[in-house]
């Protein structure tokens, strides 16, 4: 399945398509401590808690240091503290989690090395701190990173503790596992089970939680991935087309990336040789992201066995419903990306973006278009589905860490039939739970990390007021959203 490395990579390209910001305020000067002397109340706000599915008005919330000491309703207590926010007619929720996120990616590129096309992702100091920021700035307070350069995710790290950058926690996969074109720092082929043992040692030497695999490997190399990956300790994850989720959950992995579970073997007798027969004839080409759902048969038996297997083992999954969004719309992406958006895109890491979607769709017609948007429905059908069969789900972008376009993810699951509130889980204390660290954050609760998002608009009447935030607390630290998105432009990305 070689020929689909320009498709694959525009499937990775939105991760920095959206998600930065040109302009940033200073890091101390944007930052509040929201500790400061005997603690700092926040009062007058309406609380949303999806673990409890319980809306609050009149709430209000004590934090010390980077934890939440007391919370209620109605009068606070009477007690002197170091500062007293009224945040009347604001909505509360809990940090938000985005569950793919590249927080660490760079620009897309195509290298010529050896008369041979390399596709890397190189991380960029100045991209992912902007990356960082926006996250912030969008109610984004954790992520998850399905993959990047091991050493880049661990100086993000240490430079968030620091306080050197200013944004989310992240939790970090390192280099994705890949054969050629794929290349660089953010990628690693291994070839012998020694090799695998080797790389998953230095993944998690470097702080990594999970190892991720990617599509063109096979299914003994993914037992392979998935048994090194448990020796060291590190969770195995894979984003895969041509092992199907059936035999990847027999194989042991721990979690499934993106609604594209576009393996033959998935397909009934009859649909699955007109699919191979479409792959052979194809070329380097994005349909069969559409195809797959034009065939599938979700009453069929083995898509039922799918299901059976991914809920029996709860397979962790996120749907990336942004990604067929975009490959489905690149003659409109305005009509995913409002272009007022743009301003929030390191403009290196959206040219290249816009870049690799153009290129996936350079053979598509009126008619393909027309055919993926119906067929769209099926693909939200098929979040729906694992939803209900009980299948652990969390909200993921595929994006740099959130952004604007964590809220259109989020409206698309409500879109594909999944409840506000079991929608709202998703992005918080379910997300927290499958990461596990649903005992520190996620959720409001006495002696939980203060993570929280303060919003302009009420998110159960509409799941996409999510973007419209005005506050961030993030261990304990205030920010408002013209903090982290205005300030002096950007430096340029510096040239190899």
């Amino acid at each position: 399945m070689k020929w689909r490395f320009t498709v694959l990579a525009a499937i990775m390209a939105p991760a920095s398509l959206i998600g930065c910001a040109t302009g940033a305020a200073s890091g101390e000067g944007a930052q509040r401590n929201a500790s400061a002397g005997a603690g700092a109340l926040y009062h007058g706000f309406t609380m949303i808690d999806p673990a409890t599915k319980k809306r609050v008005n009149d709430a209000w919330i004590v934090v010390k240091g980077d934890r939440i000491a007391a919370i209620g309703a109605g009068t606070p207590p009477r007690r002197r503290y170091g500062k007293r926010v009224d945040r009347s007619g604001h909505f509360a929720l809990p940090g938000l989690i985005d569950f793919h996120g590249h927080i660490t990616a760079g620009p897309h590129e195509v290298k010529m090395v050896d008369g041979a096309p390399v596709v890397t992702i190189e991380s960029v100091d100045n991209v992912v701190e902007m990356h960082a920021r926006m996250a912030l700035a969008f109610g984004v307070t954790t992520v998850r990173n399905p993959g990047g350069d091991p050493a880049a995710n661990a100086r993000y790290d240490a430079r968030i503790a620091s306080g050197e950058w200013t944004g989310p926690q992240a939790f970090h996969a390192g280099a994705v596992i890949e054969p050629p074109p794929f290349g660089g720092n953010a990628f690693a082929y291994p070839t012998s089970e020694a090799a695998w043992d080797a790389e998953a040692a230095r993944q998690a030497a470097l702080g990594m939680r999970y190892f991720k695999m990617y599509t063109d490997l096979s299914k003994e190399e993914l037992a392979t991935g998935v048994a090194a990956a448990h020796r060291h300790g590190l969770k195995a994850i894979a984003h895969l087309n041509g092992v199907s989720w059936t035999d990847a959950a027999r194989a042991g992995v721990d979690g499934l990336e993106h609604a594209l579970p576009t393996s033959p073997d998935l397909l009934e007798p009859g649909a699955r040789e007109t699919y191979k027969e479409f792959l052979a004839n194809a070329g380097p080409s994005s349909k069969y992201m559409y195809r797959w759902f034009e065939l599938v048969d979700f009453e069929g038996p083995l898509f039922s066995e799918m299901l059976f297997e991914l809920s029996a083992r709860q397979i962790q999954t996120n749907m990336t419903f942004l990604v067929q969004d975009l490959v489905f719309n690149i003659d409109d992406l305005d009509h995913v990306i409002p272009p007022a958006d743009n301003r929030y895109s390191h403009p290196a890491a959206l040219e290249a973006s816009l870049n690799f979607l153009r290129a996936s769709a350079h053979d598509w017609g009126p008619a393909d278009f027309d055919r993926a948007r119906r067929a769209m429905a099926r693909v939200l059908e098929f979040g729906r589905r694992l939803h209900e069969a009980g299948v652990p789900m969390a909200i993921g972008t595929d994006g740099a860490g959130g952004g604007p376009i964590f809220a259109h993810e989020l409206g698309r699951h409500v879109d594909a039939g999944i409840p506000v509130w079991e929608a709202l889980r998703m992005a918080t204390s379910g997300a927290a739970e499958m990461l596990g660290e649903g005992d520190r954050i996620g959720r409001f609760k006495r002696g939980m990390e203060a993570d929280f998002v303060f919003l302009t608009r009420d998110p159960l009447a509409d799941v996409r007021a999510v973007r419209d935030v005005a506050y961030v607390v993030a261990n304990g630290r205030e920010w408002s959203f013209g903090d982290l998105t205005t300030g002096p432009g950007s430096a340029p990305v510096p040239e190899d």
